[in-house]
């Protein structure tokens, strides 16, 4: 006997497209909202997901991973040089250490980076008529 509300198989059903559109929604709000603060909330929650992992099997292997690599950058004396290796101009903290002798130190300077152009003084404006003419004229009125 056919039963008016029956439901189709296997397909998606209204209330789950709903809710499939609304947490799509909730993403995008989230990723608007931390572009308008100049913040990433999907990378803070993933650094607080990877607290997590720092527990697991995975977390040994990601810190073995770190400790390799900051052995391999930790070599410079922290101090900025420009040098040649291998005929190519190389400019690095750890690559151009003090026994190369074509390294020679260079200067960092912070900028403020890129700037509004700052607008001219203003002038002030020439008066439209002479006050002691102007006087002369009221005077003339009454």
């Amino acid at each position: 006997m056919f039963h008016p509300r029956r439901f189709q198989e296997g397909a998606i059903s209204l209330f789950w497209v709903g809710i499939g559109s609304a947490v799509l929604a909730a993403l995008a709000m989230a990723a608007l909202f931390s572009m308008r603060y100049e913040r990433n909330l999907f990378a803070e929650g993933a650094a607080k997901a990877g607290k997590m992992v720092g527990a697991s099997p995975a977390g040994t292997v990601i810190d073995s991973a770190k400790k390799a690599v900051n052995e391999v950058t930790g070599q410079g004396d922290g101090v900025m040089r420009k040098c040649i290796i291998n005929g190519k101009t190389v400019i690095s903290n750890t690559d151009c250490t003090p026994g190369n002798r074509t390294s020679k130190v260079i200067e960092i300077h912070d900028t403020k980076g890129f700037e509004a152009p700052k607008k001219p003084p203003v002038e002030k404006a020439a008066p439209g008529s002479n006050p002691a003419i102007d006087k002369i004229i009221e005077k003339q009125l009454r």
